[in-house]
């Protein structure tokens, strides 16, 4: 019971700083996105620690790939923001500095380019690091950087295109679903989603939670702020986004159970760390991405046959 109250009033808390972070502005969603960031890749490097090799230098170390994620996240940020309005006015020059960084965007530079380079930087300087096992390095610094730099640029690019009530969407997805799958997974759990892995996942409490969560976000467009997308459209992303999330959290637990671990870190009194909160999200969310573009897509289309027929 008691136990059990830690993490109700651990997750309240969080809940709530989460959802005031991203509805309030840009700035303060700004800076639970740097939060994140920085608080996943420094507990992804501590749990790798043992598989890679011990290094005195900065540029082969964890911290120059910390440094080299934040560049590339403030960048996206800058690069999706929309034209810099309400800056604080500490003086001219400053404020046109801004409006000059933001007036041309292009969201996709990130993606496209700057992720491509940072992961050659770290090719150059792992050639110089003398390392006996060179490309283990190299594949563990990789893998923050698909795994968690990139989702959170695609989530600064999703803010900025579809809103914050859009993202706050995309966390109450993975939240009913994972609460009602605890539910219906202690209530009739017998067989086992993926027992090597996650022992405590059932079948019946995945097709629980995805029947309970499909239903609440077919409702969804009945939101003013989340009207962008139809009701078929919410159950869609709804089922994509909690596929993609149970497969996203059975890899943490794989990686976990590979390194000798049962919590990634302890910043949430019962919850554990922030890859234990943020599994589900970060696989989910290129594929929000690329089921966003296909309804794009899908529109575009149909506008294209209606101006033809016409």
């Amino acid at each position: 019971m008691k136990l059990f109250l830690i993490r109700l009033s651990s997750g309240l808390v969080v809940a709530a700083m989460v959802i005031t972070a991203i509805l309030y502005n840009q700035y303060s969603f700004f800076v639970l996105m740097s939060i994140i960031l920085l608080g996943s890749l420094y507990e992804y490097f501590n749990l790798t620690e043992s598989k890679r090799e011990k290094t005195t230098s900065f540029f082969q170390g964890k911290w120059f790939v910390i440094l080299l994620c934040f560049i590339a996240f403030v960048k996206a940020f800058i690069l999706a923001s929309p034209p810099a309005q309400g800056i604080p006015d500490f003086n001219n020059y400053f404020k046109l500095f801004v409006q000059v960084l933001t007036r041309f965007r292009d969201s996709a530079l990130t993606l496209n380019a700057t992720v491509p380079i940072l992961v050659f930087i770290l090719f150059i300087t792992e050639l110089y690091s003398k390392s006996e096992k060179p490309f283990e390095n190299l594949g563990w610094k990789t893998i923050a950087i698909f795994w968690i730099l990139i989702p959170v640029i695609l989530t600064v690019n999703i803010y900025f295109e579809k809103g914050g009530a859009f993202i706050l969407a995309m966390f109450f997805i993975i939240w009913v679903y994972d609460s009602f799958c605890y539910i219906f997974g202690s209530l009739l759990g017998k067989r086992k989603l993926f027992e090597r892995v996650s022992p405590k996942k059932t079948w019946e409490g995945a097709i629980g939670g995805a029947v309970v969560t499909l239903i609440v976000f077919y409702f969804a467009n009945k939101i003013p702020q989340l009207q962008m997308l139809s009701a078929v459209e919410w159950v869609i992303l709804a089922s994509v986004t909690l596929v993609a999330a149970t497969y996203g959290d059975l890899v943490e637990s794989l990686l976990k159970r590979n390194l000798g671990k049962k919590d990634s870190g302890n910043i949430m009194p019962g919850h554990g760390g922030f890859l234990d909160r943020l599994d589900s999200f970060y696989l989910a969310i290129p594929f929000v991405a690329m089921t966003l573009w296909m309804f794009m897509q899908v529109k575009n289309l149909i506008l294209v046959f209606e101006y033809l027929s016409q």
